[in-house]
């Protein structure tokens, strides 16, 4: 399930992380990309996120035509469920753009099928460069030993915290090795003075999976192949935790947490204060404390330990080629100039997290603003505790969904933390036997 992975390392190689905007789409849709009346090539790129990050892979790619003649990038993208929707009834159809984006979680349901392009293969024909990337950031890229994906950036789910509010309640903030318990003795403090601890995260996936590794597991088996590595037991464990901490009133409860499904955050308890902590990927801070504004600092550790070894589970946005691209020789480029170019590199920042490679991250790490910094500073914080995640077998994404449908139900008192378990060990199992036959 896990790599190691040390300081020097992270910063060369370490998002999933969805924000809002509906689906669009920048150009009429030709099947695997294409030629234009003219002769020029097509390539077809596809992502998810929000305004921001959209400008973002706009000027990159106007960056890329500028200097590409003949090329043209036509853009297609859409916020985290709708390209999720789309992207597998693309691909079924034969009509998947030619360069995509992708996380660990999802990787499997394409490579597994044959459709992500060896990335090595296209680098030994000169079309994209592998030398800024570690090893260890090629490795977590792999799909049975075939690197299918090439890592765009890097994040941790870690404890937002709203390091104001700890102030004004005189609560002592939160250290990278804080325990369970500490994180039970705070939520305590801020009960008294009428504020929730912590938003409710037994729906998280990417949490629990955090959970697990610090006891030496994992949600699947380490190869991709279709196993679960973890009992009833230790989902069990996990339930009976947040029932126990929300029954308790020292976090959201399952009706709010519920309500917020889906929510723009400034509809959110923690956006409004009311929380003092929240678990995010470390990324997504700078959206935070923009959202919420300067008079609330915002501010990162690691998740509370709670298993055997101290553990940060890191979690990667990547980049694939579509291997029935019938332009996959320009895609490749395209996909080089993103992840290698400089300029583009500036463009893009720390959208996605930590860079994938070291030219990247020597091109954003010089002038960054304050927030940036304690994105990067904590990720320098908890390296001796940071493993990659590695790719999830095809089916894995009911996870996402059964483990929030479950959370909610303990939460509701519909379902024994016990029962829970059982459910999700035997129908995550179903989904991803079912899905591997």
């Amino acid at each position: 399930m896990t790599q190691h992975i040390d300081r020097r390392l992270f910063l060369q190689a370490s998002g999933a992380t969805a924000v809002g905007a509906s689906l669009f789409a920048l150009a009429a849709c030709a099947p695997n990309g294409g030629n234009t009346a003219n002769g020029a090539s097509r390539v077809r790129a596809a992502w998810w996120g929000g305004d921001v990050r959209h400008a973002k892979f706009n000027s990159i790619y106007d960056l890329f035509e500028a200097q590409n003649d003949g090329v043209t990038v036509e853009r297609e993208f859409a916020d985290w469920s709708a390209y999720w929707e789309r992207l597998p009834t693309q691909f079924a159809g034969g009509n998947a753009p030619d360069v995509f984006h992708v996380t660990e979680r999802q990787i499997s349901d394409y490579a597994s099928r044959g459709q992500a392009a060896d990335l090595e293969a296209l680098a030994d024909e000169g079309l994209i460069d592998l030398s800024y990337f570690s090893q260890l950031s090629l490795d977590a890229g792999r799909y049975n030993g075939t690197l299918v994906m090439l890592l765009v950036g890097a994040t941790i789910p870690t404890t937002m915290y709203n390091e104001t509010v700890f102030q004004n309640v005189g609560v002592t903030t939160p250290t990278n090795a804080w325990t369970w318990n500490d994180l039970y003795a705070a939520s305590e403090q801020f009960q008294s003075a009428g504020i929730v601890g912590s938003t409710y995260q037994a729906i998280s996936t990417p949490l629990f999976d955090t959970f697990l590794v610090q006891s030496g597991k994992s949600l699947f088996a380490p190869d991709a192949s279709p196993e679960l590595n973890f009992q009833a037991a230790d989902a069990e464990e996990w339930f009976t935790l947040w029932k126990d901490f929300q029954d308790a009133g020292l976090c959201q409860s399952a009706e709010s947490a519920s309500e917020e499904q889906g929510a723009p955050f400034e509809d959110t308890i923690f956006a409004r204060s009311e929380a003092a902590m929240h678990v995010q990927n470390s990324n997504q801070l700078v959206t935070f404390q923009t959202a919420i504004g300067e008079e609330n600092q915002l501010r990162l550790s690691a998740f509370p330990q709670m298993g055997d070894q101290p553990a940060s589970l890191v979690i990667g946005s990547y980049v694939c080629v579509n291997e029935n691209s019938s332009v996959k020789e320009d895609a490749a480029r395209v996909v080089d100039f993103f992840v290698n170019d400089p300029s583009a590199n500036e463009v893009f920042g720390l959208e996605l997290g930590t860079p994938g490679n070291s030219n990247w991250a020597e091109a954003v790490t010089g002038d960054l603003p304050d927030v940036d910094r304690r994105v990067l500073d904590f990720a320098e914080a908890v390296e001796s505790q940071s493993v990659f995640a590695t790719a999830r077998p095809a089916g894995s994404a009911r996870g996402e969904t059964l483990l929030t449908e479950l959370g909610l139900a303990v939460g509701f008192g519909q379902l024994t933390p016990a029962e829970a378990g059982v459910r999700l060990v035997d129908d995550l199992s179903t989904a991803i036997t079912q899905a591997s036959q």
